[in-house]
């Protein structure tokens, strides 16, 4: 075989068929590239990466939301009313200072003096 017909042969290799010339064969070749080939595979494996991490975000949100729904919304609501409590009770030492209790009776009665706290009363 001489280089000649060697070289022929590789140019008749690279050629798309003769049945299917111009830009049919073209877009024939195009579509069996290499390069096509890895686009696919880089769009299946982005398609598969998308929906196994909208799952688990799907998942993560669930977990978030239930967390919140049973600790943080009870949490928050026991707060709101500790705060109403308080200050039904600053309204009631009020009321018995204007009926003439000492603070120390008041003390006895069990409720406390906002007016007397001390430090460590308002810390906690």
């Amino acid at each position: 075989m001489s280089a000649i017909s060697a070289l022929k042969k590789l140019d008749q290799k690279g050629q798309p068929d003769s049945g299917n010339g111009g830009l049919v064969g073209l877009l024939l070749h195009v579509q069996q590239s290499k390069v096509v080939k890895q686009v696919r595979d880089a769009y299946s494996w982005s398609t598969k990466q998308f929906w196994k991490w909208y799952q688990y975000g799907g998942r993560v949100t669930w977990i978030v939301a239930t967390t919140l729904l049973f600790t943080v919304i009870p949490l928050g609501m026991e707060i709101m009313r500790e705060a109403d409590v308080k200050e039904v009770e600053a309204l009631r030492v009020q009321a018995l200072k204007a009926q003439g209790y000492t603070s120390g009776q008041i003390a006895q009665m069990g409720y406390v003096d906002a007016s007397n706290a001390s430090l460590t009363e308002a810390l906690q």
